[in-house]
């Protein structure tokens, strides 16, 4: 009789067991659809935050939401007409703001950013800089690209292009593209990879949802001021959707074991401008087209631009300086 129940508690404990086990692999496969903002967006963004922390690595993430769109459906020329891969025209970022999480007040730090004690002590040292000299030296003084994840902070135009077999995320500053490869492409092999500034980033379409993966990215910051930075170990995660006819939206998670703790989740968002007249040009840059974009650099070693105008001065025939 003893032993009886011993094996009957025994086999309840394991069919417990194995059933908490597939409730929670149930959990971590169970994938939100794209959530559009209204006034429960803080509810909804925390909900977004805590999907991505349910992955150790991007890779495990992304391919989850592969499994859950059924491998993706192929983009077609057919279905290039329809609204939702309509991305053209010249876009802005929707918020003019050079904090990386749009949600965040101008002069805070990283308060949504779950970050190591690596990461925190980068934070600091940023912030002691800017309370010492007021100032920091910006990699982008001397025309280096942005780079990603800050590519996406970068308050210039931005252009789109979708094709079946590539997107082309393109962004004014310094003619810089980002290629999302969809024709099914697996990445670029470790042993014949090295870290670029946007990396390689391959994906596949949930329905009008891009879905993206990049890897092999440079170090660097995630914008000006009291931001992290992020090392050659980060990872991002992306969304894509066309949310009305003016505004493209960006779910996007980073992972960096480096300096964050836990993945970071951000909502990216730009607006398409009004064009009427077909005058919006992204045109080509170069640093040192005209002495508007001299750098000058401080005894301090920050970094800042003279006076900015486009106006020669009064008897003079260059610009200003």
């Amino acid at each position: 009789m003893t032993r009886t129940i011993l094996g009957l508690s025994l086999i309840a404990v394991i069919v417990v067991g194995i059933s908490a086990l597939l409730v929670s692999r149930a959990r971590g496969q169970s994938v939100p659809g794209w959530i559009n903002q209204d006034g429960n967006w803080a509810a909804d963004k925390a909900a977004l935050q805590e999907f991505g922390e349910r992955f150790p690595t991007s890779d495990a993430m992304f391919d989850a939401l592969k499994k859950s769109a059924n491998g993706g459906t192929p983009l077609t020329w057919a279905r290039m007409g329809e609204p939702a891969f309509d991305w053209s025209g010249v876009y802005t970022r929707s918020k003019l703001s050079l904090q990386y999480d749009l949600d965040l007040p101008p002069e805070s730090g990283p308060q949504s950013a779950k970050l190591t004690l690596a990461g925190q002590a980068d934070v600091k040292a940023k912030a002691d800089q800017l309370k010492r000299t007021g100032g920091e030296y910006d990699p982008l003084s001397d025309c280096r690209p942005p780079g990603t994840p800050r590519w996406f902070t970068e308050p210039f135009l931005k252009e789109w292009v979708v094709t079946p077999n590539q997107t082309w995320l393109m962004n004014e500053m310094v003619n810089d593209v980002r290629r999302v490869y969809t024709d099914g492409r697996a990445h670029t092999p470790e042993d014949d990879a090295y870290p670029s500034w946007n990396g390689d980033t391959i994906g596949f379409w949930d329905g009008d949802v891009l879905v993206a993966h990049t890897k092999y990215l440079f170090k660097g910051q995630y914008q000006r001021g009291v931001q992290p930075n992020y090392s050659e170990k980060t990872t991002v995660v992306e969304r894509w959707h066309k949310v009305d006819p003016k505004t493209l939206q960006a779910d996007v998670w980073v992972f960096d074991p480096v300096n964050l703790f836990k993945p970071w989740y951000t909502r990216q968002s730009w607006t398409k401008l009004s064009d009427d007249e077909k005058q919006l040009r992204i045109r080509y840059w170069d640093c040192r087209e005209n002495a508007n974009n001299n750098i000058i650099v401080t005894k301090e070693g920050t970094s800042q631009f003279p006076g900015f105008t486009f106006v020669p001065k009064e008897g003079k025939t260059d610009y200003a300086k």
